[in-house]
């Protein structure tokens, strides 16, 4: 099975890289696909929700030796991380408060450097914080994603459990969430994203 390969990556900690692997992964369950979370994280957050029981993919902790059975693979990078990833694709989730957006700008010049194809998130925007609103507004005209601070993330996380799970269906605007993922998703396997993944792209 070919399979598409997602590197989530951004050197600075506390942008959101394990929110995003969970909650893309139960995105793709939510269409039909098989992923495979790999959490080099040391905190291991994925690694802890998948211990939780509740998760509907597997988390592992080191790229496997064997091709994955997965059509969709993401990898939690750690923070503190400069290395650039292999494999075509990096998502960067990035809070955009002065301090935060510094080191995603600089890592993100590294990735394109080496013709990486980029996709930005938005993360944890406040709404009371000129800066932080006009330093989010601007990369969304650029094409970035936003997922924004909402009350839905806390509760999964106090169950140990994605956005997607059923216990989450009357959360507050949980649908408006999930989408939010779905079309980062979207964008990860359209044409202008191409890349089929080998475990040479992982290892």
């Amino acid at each position: 099975m070919s399979f598409k390969l997602v590197n989530i990556w951004n050197p600075k900690g506390g942008q959101g890289k394990s929110m995003i692997a969970v909650n893309l992964a139960a995105a793709a369950v939510e269409i039909k696909l098989k992923p495979l979370v790999i959490c080099q994280d040391p905190q291991g957050t994925a690694t802890l929700y998948h211990q939780g029981g509740k998760l509907p993919f597997d988390v592992v902790s080191k790229v496997p030796d064997e091709k994955p059975d997965a059509n969709l693979v993401i990898i939690d990078h750690q923070a503190s991380d400069w290395e650039v990833p292999k494999g075509k694709i990096i998502l960067m989730p990035v809070k955009p408060a002065r301090s935060q957006y510094k080191t995603y700008a600089d890592a993100k010049k590294r990735a394109e450097a080496q013709g990486k194809q980029v996709i930005t998130v938005v993360t944890d925007t406040s709404h009371q914080r000129a800066d932080e609103i006009a330093t989010a507004k601007r990369l969304i005209e650029k094409g970035a994603f936003e997922i924004p601070s909402s009350g839905v993330f806390s509760r999964a996380d106090s169950d140990l459990v994605s956005i997607f799970d059923p216990s989450m269906d009357r959360a507050y605007k949980v649908k408006e969430r999930r989408r939010e993922f779905l079309q980062i998703l979207g964008a990860i396997f359209t044409g202008m994203l191409e890349e089929e993944g080998g475990m040479k792209d992982v290892a």
